[in-house]
């Protein structure tokens, strides 16, 4: 019993001055120094910020200068399209007329065939 009572006082001695209030130089203090600590974390945070908007400054301008470079392109794929569109489409419009004149000279001779073919035959039978 005697153990626990001197145990007892020896916790309570301990746990004494954590009944004390803090004043305001300790609160002051302790200020101080989370602000430090804050500090000390937040710094390379605010580094690896800057160097991310760098970063990205870089990225938009190369965005930028692709988008450029893709109007460029769509400018030649049109151009392209366009030539070649004109390449086969010209020579596809002349064959169809050629092959309406041609059907236009065949029918003309089919024709003017079985005139002839008439005639033959007007002319063996009335000599």
């Amino acid at each position: 019993m005697k153990n626990v009572l001197l145990l007892s006082i020896f916790f309570c001695t301990i746990a004494l001055p954590t009944l004390a209030d803090l004043t305001s130089d300790n609160l002051n203090q302790i200020r101080l120094i989370v602000k430090e600590e804050i500090e000390d974390v937040v710094k390379p945070i605010k580094v690896d910020i800057d160097t991310i908007k760098t970063e990205i400054g870089s990225v938009k301008e190369n965005v930028a200068s692709l988008n450029g470079r893709v109007g460029g392109l769509e400018k030649q794929m049109i151009f392209l399209m366009a030539i070649i569109v004109v390449t086969v489409g010209i020579p596809q419009v002349i064959l169809t007329w050629r092959t309406k004149r041609e059907r236009a000279q065949e029918r003309q001779i089919d024709t003017l065939t079985r005139e002839i073919e008439l005639l033959k035959q007007q002319r063996i039978v009335n000599p």
